[in-house]
């Protein structure tokens, strides 16, 4: 299917280009150093322009460029021990792996670190990986979290303030225990961010361990039955769905 327009972010020239399918970032950096790139036939030289994909005209040498109209769009059930790369030196267990063949350069949406599991989601589509991760949409992850000991339900709210760790406030968007308890060993969470290791800083900085974090939805997607270390391509209609999310106010 056709992708639908998205309302983007503007976004660093070479993220886009790379979105358009000219190679890495450090090509496509070199494209821009050496002059074949210009926005709206003015050539551009800085490597910090920013490009605005719904209102610039990108071109290479003259002949303006846009990122292909059919991308693709792999969810994984992420398995617990694999790191969130597609390529590491150190040769550590990478979710690259797991992934089928693809005709495009694809790459995560977002990361898990290496001891959470669940729903993570691969594109070709640079621009969507852009809107989907910045904050500004607001997309929603759905976390499953087991922790020691037991949470009490009337704490709940304390997460949903969030802390200061080292002058940085980690917070969840919404909090609640798994079954109707006044304390339980699990808790579902909704964030809005994706900040490294947030969630295990946030119960570690109110006294609690973290024994699995399963992330089972991202934005309107669901892990559903994918068993650990599956893949599958989404469907047209879960593709249209994530394409058309708007915005938060």
């Amino acid at each position: 299917m056709d992708d639908k327009a998205m309302k983007y972010p503007p976004m660093r020239l070479n993220r886009y280009l790379a979105a358009c399918g000219l190679g890495s970032r450090r090509t496509c950096e070199q494209l821009i150093r050496e002059e074949h790139v210009s926005i709206n036939e003015h050539i551009v030289t800085d490597l910090s322009t920013v490009v605005s994909p719904h209102t610039d005209t990108v071109s290479i040498d003259g002949e303006p460029i846009r990122p292909p109209l059919r991308h693709v769009y792999i969810m994984m059930n992420k398995p617990k021990g694999y790191i969130t790369t597609m390529k590491d030196p150190e040769n550590r267990r990478s979710v690259a792996s797991l992934l089928p063949n693809s005709p495009r350069r694809i790459f995560p949406v977002g990361r898990l670190d290496r001891d959470s599991e669940g729903l993570l989601l691969f594109t070709s589509d640079g621009m969507t990986a852009q809107g989907l991760s910045h904050p500004r949409f607001g997309v929603e992850r759905f976390y499953r979290v087991d922790v020691s000991p037991p949470f009490p339900r009337n704490r709940l709210r304390s997460l949903e303030r969030g802390i200061r760790i080292h002058g940085e406030k980690f917070a969840v968007h919404k909090a609640s225990l798994v079954g109707n308890r006044a304390v339980g060993r699990q808790i579902n969470m909704v964030l809005r961010t994706g900040r490294k290791r947030e969630i295990r800083r946030l119960l570690e900085g109110h006294g609690y361990d973290v024994r699995r974090i399963l992330r089972y939805g991202f934005g309107p997607l669901r892990l559903g039955s994918l068993s650990p270390g599956e893949t599958r391509h989404l469907t047209d209609s879960e593709v249209s769905t994530l394409l058309s999310r708007e915005p938060v106010p």
